[in-house]
């Protein structure tokens, strides 16, 4: 018991450290790489922002890479905002995950709405599922739909399917 409580006290080893070090790297990589939109809402110091902001506009593999490692270093000065950035890309990464997985599950639901044979399953499901759908406009739509060439309401009931469950739960 008294071994374990004197390997409790000592500081990380260097192999640990390394490895923080590397993993605050990686960060800094993936916050570069993040896509314009999500870029605009990090939650950080403008500070921060700006160097990263150098980082995306470095072309050279060098000057990048010796960029990314500075940020990392201003990072590892603050251990929170360093865990407070990496759960904004992990629920980012997950957020969009969510969303892909949606549109399967309302493209799936919006083929079984236009084949024939699964239109009324399909349509029961959807009331059930679906609490801010527009059944009305959605009847509509299907029964306007004229098979294959007809894009322009198979989109249409996409967007009907879609504005229903941005107003209700996600489907399950």
């Amino acid at each position: 018991m008294e071994e374990i409580e004197e390997y409790e006290d000592l500081p990380p080893s260097r192999s640990a450290r390394k490895r923080d070090a590397k993993g605050v790297e990686l960060l800094a990589q993936a916050l570069v790489d993040l896509p314009d939109a999500e870029f605009a809402r990090l939650p950080t110091t403008p500070a921060i922002v700006a160097e990263l902001t150098k980082a995306r506009a470095t072309k050279g593999h060098g000057a990048r890479k010796r960029q990314l490692k500075f940020v990392a270093g201003i990072l590892r000065r603050d251990m929170d905002e360093v865990e407070q950035l990496r759960a904004f890309v992990a629920g980012d990464h997950q957020q969009q995950r969510d969303d892909n997985r949606l549109v399967h599950k309302l493209e799936k639901l919006r083929e079984r709405l236009c084949d024939p044979h699964t239109r009324t399953a399909a349509m029961h499901e959807a009331r059930e599922t679906l609490v801010g759908l527009d059944v009305a406009a959605l009847q509509r739509l299907v029964n306007s739909y004229r098979g294959t060439e007809d894009k322009k309401n198979y989109r249409l009931i996409f967007r009907c399917l879609r504005s229903g469950s941005d107003a209700s739960s996600p489907l399950s």
